[in-house]
């Protein structure tokens, strides 16, 4: 660091006052991989030095001038040992051919016995075993990571810049004018504390401007265009103009050196009030956020300033080392930098250090049946990219990943217990094993609600701020998918990964993502933050190339068990002939689809909810247009692209598909950060299936305060037919005065909207604008494309039809003419009060026009749907014999003639079968405290206990019921996954407390 004196001290200086500690007879010694080349003469040294774990409290505590490294015997004298320090005053073990000696042309291995010793005193003695090999490990993971640093995919790695080369000439002038430095940027020589007060904001992006991280950022980036001309250019690249490439790479040295040097890393590299800002490495940046003198989110992302250097370290590396072993002190001097600067990677802001503290963002780490410890998040994709370039840029696999002191075991002295580290059951001892053991941790299990991971109904979690979500694309697909990259930098070397590392991520893309793509789309309402992307090409490049890069980072002897079907899974998906028919609930995340896929049947309908645990996708967008994608929103697709990209970007947000709310014409908030749309006040939203039937029941109870109704809704999937019901609609908070309005559909219109209103049939063309307002009294029906909608109201309610012009789109940014349509029910200003505050309506797939007055009419008099007091939703289906139950609380119902009642909130589906019923329940509050749901129920049925198997991404045997007879009368007694069995469900009982269960119980006599 250059800066002011009094406010900084270099790490020289310290090291040259410190005091020497007393020796430790038990050092620890990293050791564990070392290769040469076949053929290697005298003096090569052998890629992977000797390490002690001490090495990273050298400022605190130097290594003693008496250490040094011996060999105390070895089969022959091949090689010899020299003790080192680099620059920082580590001590390392380098071997090198002994004079005279050669490797030879065979691979084999060569066994050592080396000795630490201070003085005369031996410290440890230990084995080595230098593998002599025809391509070490070092040119294998150089060789397959240096492309992908400069490709599209890698484009973080070089700062998303690409200079031209007149471009690069010139800056190439500018750090030679300058030494090292770009023009325009203060961070070279001024103090963070500098900057206070003197940032702007971007009105529109809401970005910072004029802090040091973001000339930080600033500057790594131009210095990843510069790596990025040094990897492809015609000129400078490694088929270019010699001169020019080597004037390039004295420009990039300077450059690293100068960049380097102004982010400060040690704890006494910024000094504040005449103290350091911190005791240990890499607090000097991460303790900046303490002070304010920079911002939480680069302080938590740092791949934002650090990135940028990747592509250039790595394809340096070859020159940069063929220039140290030439005793070349800049080139010297660059690799130094560079692994002291990466140890802003693995700096952790103060509060995130705490293991004790179940707020911060890996829970309680201390607690590790709960908790999988630091870093245990989606963010682990973005820390990738640096990881696996570190094993290349230390050119030795035996430096630890970090010197960062706490993520060692021993900062913690054995507490709370034993080896305890901030990475339960990790400590850094060479960066090859560190990184390969990272590797592993892409398989994440969630514990709890509102905790990062991979929950057992096969979704994902990712920013769990506020709640659970559902990031199935963003961040989620990249969690899944990106460690195939680091699979692939080991394959088919001893560092390769086993099969169930592989076996995870298939099972998730064939059994999860599988299974919610329709017609090459994707369900744009779990896709997080990536709502409004373009769900085909997620699925036809994005998933395909996932399968192909699978397969193809796995080693030789690695097996994934349904490799066959993943094959057959892209292969359907590029001929565009991908099928699946079933009704699978995704519990956790408040998510059910229901689909089917035959030559004559052919849909795709889901909802998303969102609850006290639950939280809608994030929005990133200053125009913010997710904010109700949690709030109920319900589908149905049969073409496949009816809320298309396309359609989203001419959506009023305010309106989505079976959603309740005000239907408010100002802009949605834009403040309150990704997830200001809030996880609900409602402890009730639940998911029920059989496999082939499905319910869902949610009580709309918004926390934020910029949505203004309550109501209680069901949703019923049952054959063909969707059906939602709606009670107890009423206003909570003021709002814009304008009415609420339950939403039928929200989709592109390509198709006539024809349309049965109060006895008169109107259709209306795709050119054609309006905007109806209309009273109804009776069922009225629409049909557009081939998909059929039906409303049967019993109370005057109005009825509101939106086309073209007349919807108010949400973001006209990126809206264009092909405009939606809108049908909704509106329930009035106060609804109870003029309009009628029920709804029951249908969405029918695969109908025509002409079908819809008969099924009107059929459909009248097979379904029996009600709504029982505010506080029960039942429908009956006579042509299924299926009767769907959401109970709001305990309560009793007749329905088809037979009384059902239930002790509890819950869920309640009955099919009756030949022999048998089939009943499912689930509880909708997710209570893991609720030990049991009880059933009374007007038929006889075989008495007994019955066992049920837990669905999800990995189905396991459950609990069980217990049906007892009084009368003709049955009682139904659920044992439902709760607190005691904690162990029993892997520490996740919470996440299964709101599973469906599904029993088969014979008819009694």
């Amino acid at each position: 660091m250059k800066f002011k004196p009094v406010l900084f001290i270099t790490i020289f200086a310290l090291c040259a006052f410190a005091t020497v500690s007393k020796t430790d007879a038990q050092e620890k010694i990293f050791a564990s991989y070392f290769d040469i080349s076949t053929n290697s003469s005298e003096g090569t040294e052998v890629i992977g030095r000797i390490h002690l774990e001490r090495n990273k409290d050298v400022l605190k505590s130097p290594v003693p001038k008496g250490y040094h490294f011996e060999i105390e015997n070895q089969d022959g004298n091949l090689f010899e040992i020299e003790t080192r320090y680099d620059l920082h005053r580590r001590i390392m073990g380098v071997l090198t051919v002994s004079e005279g000696q050669n490797t030879g042309e065979t691979e084999k291995s060569h066994q050592l016995t080396v000795l630490l010793k201070n003085g005369n005193e031996i410290l440890n003695r230990f084995p080595v075993e230098v593998r002599i090999v025809e391509t070490p490990l070092w040119n294998v993971l150089f060789d397959r990571y240096k492309d992908f640093t400069v490709s599209s995919k890698g484009s973080r790695m070089y700062g998303r810049t690409i200079f031209s080369d007149k471009e690069t000439a010139a800056k190439i002038i500018e750090l030679e004018n300058n030494n090292g430095r770009f023009n325009g940027f203060k961070c070279y020589t001024r103090h963070p504390e500098d900057y206070l007060g003197e940032t702007n904001v971007d009105p529109l992006t809401g970005r910072v401007y004029g802090t040091i991280e973001y000339e930080w950022e600033q500057v790594a980036k131009l210095i990843g265009g510069l790596g990025y001309a040094y990897a492809r250019s015609e000129k400078y690249g490694p088929s270019g103009d010699a001169a020019s490439r080597e004037r390039l790479k004295k420009a990039m040295y300077k450059a690293i050196i100068a960049y380097t040097a102004c982010v400060p890393i040690e704890g006494n590299d910024v000094y504040v009030n005449g103290k350091p800002i911190g005791e240990y490495t890499g607090d000097g940046f991460a303790n900046l956020v303490e002070h304010k003198m920079m911002g939480h989110q680069v302080c938590t992302h740092q791949w934002v300033i650090s990135d940028p250097l990747v592509a250039p370290a790595v394809h340096l590396m070859p020159d940069l080392l063929a220039e140290m072993k030439e005793e070349n002190n800049e080139a010297t001097e660059v690799y130094n930098a560079l692994v002291q600067f990466y140890q802003v990677f693995t700096s952790i802001i103060k509060q995130r250090r705490a293991i004790d503290d179940p707020s911060q963002r890996w829970g309680e780490i201390q607690d590790t049946i709960y908790s999988e410890g630091a870093w245990a998040d989606a963010n682990l994709g973005h820390r990738l990219r640096i990881m696996l370039a570190l094993p290349i840029i230390w050119a030795d696999y035996n430096r630890p990943m970090t010197y960062v002191q706490y993520w060692y075991s021993d900062f913690y002295n054995d507490k709370p217990f034993k080896n305890f580290s901030f990475s339960p059951g990790w400590s850094p001892h060479g960066v090859v094993p560190d990184v390969r053991r990272w590797m592993t941790k892409f398989d994440v299990p969630a514990h709890e609600f509102a905790q990062s991971g991979f929950q057992p109904d096969g979704t994902v979690s990712h920013h769990i701020g506020k709640g659970t979500d559902a990031p199935m694309i963003a961040y989620g697909f990249g969690w899944l998918t990106e460690p195939f990259v680091g699979f692939h930098q080991f394959k088919d070397t001893p560092f390769r990964l086993e099969d169930k590392y592989f076996q995870f991520p298939a099972d998730r893309l064939l059994h999860v993502y599988g299974r919610l793509i329709y017609k090459n789309r994707f369900d744009f309402t779990i896709a997080g933050r990536s709502y409004l992307s373009d769900m085909e090409k997620f699925v036809t490049v994005q998933i395909a190339d996932a399968i192909d890069e699978l397969l193809e980072s796995k080693s030789r002897d690695n097996k994934i068990e349904n490799e066959t079907e993943l094959l057959a899974l892209k292969n359907n998906i590029q001929n565009n002939s991908h099928h699946y028919s079933g009704t699978d609930a995704y519990w956790v995340n408040e998510f059910l689809v229901h689909r089917r896929e035959n030559e004559n049947n052919s849909f795709y309908s889901s909802v998303k909810l969102k609850s006290e645990r639950a939280v809608g996708a994030e929005d990133f967008d200053r125009v913010r247009k997710s904010w109700h994608s949690g709030s109920g929103v319900l589908q149905l697709r049969t073409k496949g692209d009816e809320y298309s990209q396309q359609v989203l970007k001419n959506m009023d947000w305010h309106m989505l598909p079976g959603i309740t709310e005000e239907w408010r014409t100002d802009p949605l908030p834009a403040k309150g950060g990704a997830q200001a749309c809030l996880p609900g006040l409602n402890k009730i939203a639940g998911v029920l299936s059989d496999g082939k039937s499905g319910m869902a029941m949610y009580h709309h109870l918004p926390r934020e305060t910029y949505s203004t109704a309550t109501a209680l809704k069901s949703y019923h999937f049952i054959g063909n037919k969707i059906i939602a019901l709606g009670s107890n609609i009423q206003r909570n908070r003021a709002g814009q005065g304008k009415g609420i309005s339950t939403c039928i559909d929200q989709a592109g219109f390509t198709s006539k909207l024809t349309c049965f209103v109060n006895g008169k049939v109107a259709k209306i063309g795709t050119n054609q604008s309006v905007d109806i307002h209309e009273k109804i009294t009776q069922p009225c029906w629409f049909h557009t494309g081939d998909r059929g909608f039906v409303i049967f109201q019993k109370k005057e309610c109005e009825l509101v039809i939106k086309t073209g012009k007349s919807v108010n789109t949400t973001d006209t940014r990126i809206s264009n003419n092909a405009p939606n349509y809108i049908i909704a029910v509106g329930h009035g200003v106060n609804p109870g009060e003029q309009e009628d505050n029920n709804y029951f309506y249908l969405l029918l797939p695969n109908v025509s026009a002409e079908d819809m007055p008969g099924l009107v009419s059929r459909l009248a008099n097979e379904l029996n749907c009600t709504l029982q007091n505010d506080s029960i939703h039942s429908v009956y289906a006579k042509a299924d014999s299926i009767t769907q139950i959401a109970f709001y609380a305990p309560g009793k119902i007749k329905v088809n003639k037979k009384t059902i009642e239930c002790d509890n909130t819950a869920m309640v589906m009955l099919k009756e079968n030949q022999n048998s019923w089939t009943v499912s329940v689930g509880d909708p509050t997710a209570d893991v405290h609720k030990e049991q749901i009880t059933l009374r129920f007007s038929t006889p049925l075989k008495e007994g206990k019955y066992s049920y198997t837990v669905p999800g991404i990995y189905p396991r045997e459950g609990e069980f019921a217990e049906v007892k007879r009084e009368g003709n009368n049955s009682v139904i007694t659920v044992e439902m996954p709760d607190a005691r069995d904690e162990a029993y469900y892997n520490y996740q009982s919470v996440l299964y407390s709101g599973v469906p269960v599904v029993l088969n119980i014979p008819k009694g006599k």
